[in-house]
């Protein structure tokens, strides 16, 4: 007699009245107070015949598979982000042992708001460089910054979800952006540490994860306070590291499976604009498989931010 075999899942649901890490039958569910704008409020993150478990000091917790660990964690964050940075990304790399971080989808509290005279993103960064620094050492770190975004959640934590995994991974710069971890110090104490995206293979097939893509070109935003301009660049931005990753037909999708698009909008009454230009751009089906959602931006000229996940 076959006995059946429960999956487990993690899931992310957006769009919650209030942020929550809970387990059920099925797995863990993350629900998220990220408003949505368009599209399915929830994802599933991983899915696996194993059971979840708790790691680390912090509480992720994670689920994995044959080739990937997938994990969420969410802790209370009422000053400076950065304690709240160091001690995440501290046990994050170190519960990896010899799998590689992927992807990292970072929801900062209060984003734009300075707490002590320092902007709490710029917080966020200090926090989760030392935590790379001591873990990887700073003549080598920036050999393992994953692909990466961050986005303002209007609650008084730090909520961090994740990707690692044990196949190859190759990282990916835009030529028209420096990278983020060499800003200059006008942008904080410690430049962002992530890659533009990564390229993970397994056997014949690739996926190809594009960090947060916004309005930067070298380390200046452009196009401050009109949302074409910004628009226009970011998707410029877009196509050269989706070309550097070898998706160069990957805007609407050409394989055997379509592209997960995440759209962040700083303000919801450029939503409807937002949504048609990005139709326009990528087609009827990838807009409308889309997850649109309202948050600030890591830049509070920001209006708007994209992220996605592309097969091969």
């Amino acid at each position: 007699m076959s006995i059946a075999v429960q999956t487990q899942a993690i899931r992310l649901s957006f769009g919650a009245a209030e942020s929550r890490c809970q387990a059920d039958g099925s797995g863990i569910r993350f629900d998220l107070a990220v408003p949505v704008l368009s599209g399915e409020r929830e994802e599933v993150l991983l899915e696996s015949t194993a059971e979840p478990k708790s790691a680390g000091k912090v509480g992720f917790k994670v689920l994995e598979s044959d080739t990937l660990t997938a994990g969420v964690v969410m802790v209370p964050c009422h000053g400076q982000a950065e304690e709240a940075a160091f001690e995440i990304y501290r046990d994050l790399l170190s519960l990896l042992e010899e799998r590689t971080l992927y992807r990292a989808w970072n929801f900062v509290p209060h984003i734009n708001q300075e707490v002590g005279g320092l902007e709490n993103y710029r917080s966020f960064n200090v926090g989760r460089w030392k935590a790379f620094r001591d873990s990887f050492g700073e003549d080598t770190m920036e050999n393992h910054f994953p692909a990466a975004s961050a986005v303002g959640i209007d609650e008084d934590c730090l909520a961090v979800v994740f990707l690692a995994g044990r196949d190859p991974v190759s990282y990916v710069e835009n030529p028209q952006q420096t990278p983020a971890y060499r800003y200059p110090a006008d942008f904080g104490p410690r430049s962002p540490s992530f890659a533009r995206g990564t390229v993970v293979s397994r056997e014949n097939r690739r996926t190809g994860y594009l960090s947060g893509t916004s309005s930067i070109r070298g380390s200046e935003t452009i196009g401050i306070g009109e949302l074409k301009d910004q628009y226009k660049l970011t998707f410029e931005n877009i196509e050269c590291v989706l070309d550097r990753m070898g998706f160069q037909d990957g805007l609407s999708g050409s394989w055997f499976s379509p592209p997960q698009y995440r759209v962040y909008v700083r303000d919801r009454e450029e939503f409807d604009q937002v949504y048609s230009l990005f139709d326009k751009t990528v087609g009827k089906e990838a807009t409308e498989s889309a997850l649109f959602l309202e948050a600030d931006i890591c830049r509070a000229p920001l209006k708007l931010e994209i992220e996605g996940i592309f097969f091969a």
